[in-house]
């Protein structure tokens, strides 16, 4: 199962419209947005989110937005999809789950699934209960209303309420001695095997997890930075006492091994810390690691502890020295894992993670996304880095974006173009992804609402078609926005379609052109020659038969190569440098009147004018 969608209803900056619902991927999700959007809140919201048990911090008064003065509350409306495995179980049918203050209600694909496989369990052993007498427990009439309540709960029929069925299953379960002796044994027979069942069952929830970045694993720790760190009372911002309570040591006997001293007993517990961290973190992690295989070791040295990582290659290494992706990986396992976070069926949530890091480690946390999702794991996190953002394979469609509006209400949209976002929001909300894909907000990138925006593959791209619309006085406005890429010429057709701005992407007429035009025909629906051409002008059959492979045609072949050859000869200009340079130097000249452009050039480009004018 994977969540498909959340709606936070009147959670903190979140109001009740249809902008409270944020749609995940089943893989990873990034939210951007700029300072104050109320990212954060998303990522909050989201780690709120419990199954099975009720989170009081979901509902508490600093959980609820300005709608509280209306008497409104807070609350979870989940969607759950099935994947391949529940298909197998029959299940196909969305699940609905409705979280309020109290309860946890189930509608859909899994309560179909709850009818037919366990219910059924459930009135037996309500029947079984019955058989014995009406009141088997010979309860006084204030007990004996709850167990009717509870008795009742298990065979309802009409939905599934998470919270109060475990609340009914663990009464009976505490309940097991008051029995009488002789029925005793086949109750707790029949109990347990609804336990079971039920354990299962509820294990197809995912599980919500958030990591809070700010909690680090340190190379070393003196015996007064472990007191403070294994105190209750102290918060801190280290992982230690998650390793701790993760390896079944108490405080007491972890700080007694790590003071200063060599006595039997200590010497034992250091031994027991040691195996303990190899049977609770090493194996288990080197299976959600699965890059290298590495072991965390702790030394004991006269009143500290060092933690070292000894890798497969026989190098071992401080835990400072070891790379910020594996450092994070490992402390993402502890934290999960002291949390009781196993397997997969797991959402993370990370809001900005990349902070502290450096860009490269930055991009070593995408791989690492990327792993953590392949192991059927889904990813959310938030970002303002562009460095965290993987733009291929369409990454630009796994991006939400959070607007606040002017009522002080974050808004969540599902595409972070979509034309209902403030156009004073634009730029900053986008950013990210401007920087991303190669582009500076100082550039052409408006994008403009009362002009045709000309997205076009490169630099020189841009400097050919703004040096000629000059020279051939092309009268209509437009702006050239130079896409630094074929795919992301892709994006930014798709960002300017969902804003609703006039638009055309011009693509070179060569493999990777093709490939990234036909995507917007058959994914996006865009014209040929309405809102995407390409340097050539070619039809559809045409392409379908591939003439672009003997026939490519890019800008510079627009230009032609005698002409360009012709400007080496008259400038005195070296033939070896960048295309972009050479148009760089070309159209300066031609528009410094040092140079003139010859008729078959400009032709070219009159030609290719009128037909990215022709519709617009």
């Amino acid at each position: 199962m994977y969540i498909h969608s959340v709606k936070l209803i009147n959670y903190k900056s979140i109001g009740d419209y249809p902008e409270s619902e944020i749609i995940l991927e089943p893989g990873i999700t990034v939210i951007i947005g700029k300072n104050e959007s109320g990212k954060s809140n998303v990522i909050d919201g989201l780690s709120k989110i419990n199954f099975l048990t009720i989170n009081e911090d979901a509902f508490s008064r600093n959980a609820v937005n300005r709608n509280i003065a209306t008497g409104s509350e807070n609350r979870f409306i989940i969607i759950i999809k099935s994947d391949d495995r529940e298909s197998t179980l029959g299940i196909n049918v969305d699940t609905t789950i409705e979280i309020t203050k109290n309860k946890c209600i189930v509608t859909g694909g899994l309560f179909e699934y709850y009818l037919q496989t366990i219910w059924p369990e459930f009135e037996e052993f309500v029947k079984l209960l019955n058989s014995i007498s009406e009141n088997p427990m010979q309860l006084n009439a204030s007990d004996y209303s709850y167990y009717k309540s509870y008795k009742q709960e298990l065979i309802n029929r009409d939905n599934v309420d998470l919270y109060y069925k475990k609340k009914a299953i663990n009464y009976f379960k505490n309940k097991i001695t008051i029995f009488p002796k002789g029925n005793q044994d086949i109750i707790k027979a029949k109990l347990e095997n609804l336990i079971t069942l039920w354990d299962k069952y509820t294990s197809m929830f995912p599980t919500f997890f958030y990591r809070k970045s700010d909690k680090h694993l340190k190379t070393t720790y003196n015996i007064e930075d472990i007191k403070k760190e294994l105190n209750p009372n102290v918060t801190t911002h280290s992982l230690l006492s998650e390793l701790v309570q993760l390896i079944d040591i108490s405080e007491d006997d972890f700080i007694f091994a790590a003071t200063t001293g060599i006595s039997s007993v200590q010497e034992s517990l250091r031994s027991k810390i040691v195996r303990q961290i190899r049977k609770k973190i090493n194996y288990p992690f080197n299976d959600f690691y699965g890059t290298e295989y590495i072991d965390l070791e702790i030394s004991f040295n006269s009143g500290s502890i060092s933690f070292k990582v000894q890798s497969e290659d026989g190098e071992a290494l401080m835990l400072s020295e070891r790379s910020d992706g594996l450092k994070w990986y490992l402390e993402t396992f502890i934290d999960a894992q002291a949390h009781d976070i196993k397997g997969k069926n797991v959402v993370y949530l990370f809001d900005e993670p990349g902070t502290s890091l450096h860009i490269n480690a930055q991009k070593e946390l995408l791989t690492l996304f990327q792993d953590l999702s392949d192991k059927g794991n889904q990813i959310v996190y938030t970002t303002h880095y562009p460095h965290m953002l993987d733009l291929k394979n369409n990454g630009i469609h796994r991006i939400r974006a959070i607007v606040k509006n002017n009522e002080g209400f974050s808004n969540i949209y599902k595409t972070a173009y979509d034309s209902r976002i403030a156009s004073e929001s634009q730029q900053d909300t986008l950013a990210p992804i401007i920087n991303a894909i190669g582009m500076s907000l100082n550039d052409t990138f408006g994008p403009a609402k009362d002009k045709l925006n000309i997205v076009v593959e490169g630099m020189s791209d841009y400097i050919y078609l703004t040096t000629m619309a000059k020279v051939l006085k092309i009268n209509k406005p437009f702006v050239i926005i130079p896409a630094v890429g074929a795919s992301n010429c892709v994006h930014i057709g798709s960002i300017l379609h969902g804003w609703g701005c006039p638009y055309i992407v011009v693509f070179d007429y060569d493999n990777e052109g093709v490939r990234n035009g036909e995507a917007l025909r058959q994914k996006m629906e865009f014209e040929l020659n309405n809102q995407y051409c390409y340097v050539a002008n070619v039809t559809l059959d045409e392409i379908d038969h591939k003439t672009y492979k003997k026939n490519q045609k890019m800008i510079e072949d627009l230009v032609t190569q005698e002409e360009i050859d012709r400007f080496y000869r008259e400038t005195n200009t070296s033939d070896s440098l960048g295309k972009v340079l050479i148009a760089k130097l070309m159209c300066t000249a031609i528009e410094n009147g040092n140079y003139q452009v010859g008729e078959e050039c400009k032709e070219n480009f009159r030609e290719l004018f009128d037909r990215i004018l022709e519709f617009h």
